[in-house]
């Protein structure tokens, strides 16, 4: 199986984006934090892709947490970018 598309990365790494964005406009300011320094650690080339790790795991905890009332299509686009981020091939 060939990993996503250049495009699909993006488009996940552009939900990364828009979520730590709502849980600031919820005033999750932990929970937000916790996400941008996993989104900070996947973003150094050098250990591209091997540092997605990180940042799929935050994603999930942030998915599956019910008090952080995202919406449902939020919790979905979420899932859909972890899913793409874990299928990025690692060299």
């Amino acid at each position: 199986m060939e990993g996503p598309t250049f495009a699909e990365i993006e488009a996940a790494l552009a939900t990364v984006q828009k979520t730590l964005d709502r849980l600031t406009a919820l005033g999750h300011d932990q929970a937000a934090f916790d996400l941008a320094r996993s989104q900070f650690a996947a973003s150094i080339r050098s250990s591209w892709p091997g540092n997605l790790a990180t940042l799929v795991g935050s994603l999930a905890k942030v998915a599956d947490d019910a008090t952080l009332r995202l919406s449902d299509a939020e919790r979905a686009n979420l899932r859909g970018a972890i899913e793409t981020l874990r299928n990025v091939r690692h060299p």
